[in-house]
């Protein structure tokens, strides 16, 4: 596909003369009346903007200015009829964020050889942002299920709470823990003990919704935070989540190896919790219940369980 250059001026032969001579490399979208660029450019994938300068209504730093609030990466290319005062013009075009400032008449071949700079440098801008994307994605995901880790997610989880205690929304946290992990990596090995959790990642991220947290919270134990999630909608997820995970076949056994977790829920509503992580504390416990209630079960925290929630760590509550 052609890349698409968008030509601003307001004398049309221009634009038609720049059209010709462009149009065997690229999908040429003419703009004659200035005015109409902004709405042109939203409605259209632009990859490069060549604009006149002097315009009447809409100068050409204006469409420069509209153009890189709307989309940095996107070049743009200036053009002047008149003759500048040696340097400033072209000083002030580049200070703006043009890509490149060319005298008219231009040379068809000089402003090809800018159009390939400027998406030469558009292509390396987008491998860069992409690349950084990347690292940002990785060092904020748990590298065996996909999901968060749990450096994210404790930032994550505060931002949530604030704003569910700010606007007394309810916000849900379910901690789920996978029954008698340590047999399966006894008996099958880390391998298939890794294939669990990367299963259970999977299923976590199929079912539950995308602004749901998701995190691999450490070892066999995940927690799952539901903005706006009541203590029904809690109650229905993890029951969900329970069935799908005891329905999961690992082929890595004979017969087909199933596995089930506990699960303990707590709802932070009406400002009943401080804090994150004395919600996530009440999950914790109702959790532990669960495994005690004979595993493969839900559990939810209850006024009676938050006696002692200030004075015991997270890790204490595990077994």
């Amino acid at each position: 596909m052609k890349p698409a250059v968008l030509i601003v001026d307001d004398d049309p032969s221009i634009v038609r003369m720049l059209e010709m001579g462009l149009a065997e490399d690229y999908e040429i979208v003419p703009v004659f009346e200035p005015a109409q660029t902004l709405s042109v450019f939203s409605e259209t994938a632009i990859d490069l903007v060549i604009s006149d300068i002097k315009m009447p209504g809409l100068s050409g730093f204006d469409v420069l200015r509209a153009v890189k609030a709307a989309n940095p990466l996107v070049e743009v290319i200036l053009l002047t009829g008149e003759l500048p005062d040696r340097s400033q013009p072209a000083v002030d075009a580049l200070q703006s964020g043009a890509h490149d400032y060319l005298m008219k008449p231009v040379s068809i071949r000089r402003l090809k050889a800018a159009i390939h700079q400027a998406l030469s440098r558009q292509q390396q801008q987008l491998e860069d942002k992409r690349k950084f994307q990347e690292l940002i994605r990785q060092a904020n995901t748990d590298f065996l299920t996909g999901l968060s880790n749990r450096h994210h997610f404790q930032k994550q989880v505060q931002l949530e709470f604030e704003r569910s205690y700010r606007y007394e929304r309810s916000l849900s946290c379910l901690l789920l823990d996978i029954d008698d992990f340590k047999k399966v990596n006894d008996e099958f090995g880390h391998c298939a003990g890794d294939q669990v959790l990367q299963r259970l990642g999977q299923l976590l991220g199929k079912y539950l919704r995308s602004s749901d947290l998701k995190c691999r919270f450490g070892g066999e134990e995940f927690v799952i935070i539901l903005p706006e999630g009541n203590a029904e909608v809690a109650s229905t997820v993890a029951e969900k989540m329970r069935r799908f995970i005891a329905k999961e076949a690992f082929e890595f056994a004979d017969p087909p190896l199933h596995v089930t977790a506990s699960i303990g829920m707590a709802t932070s509503e009406r400002r009943n919790f401080s804090s994150a992580e004395e919600l996530i504390r009440a999950a914790d416990l109702a959790m532990l219940q669960a495994k005690r209630s004979g595993r493969n079960c839900v559990r939810a925290h209850y006024p009676g369980m938050r006696a002692g929630l200030q004075d015991l760590p997270i890790m204490a509550l595990r077994r």
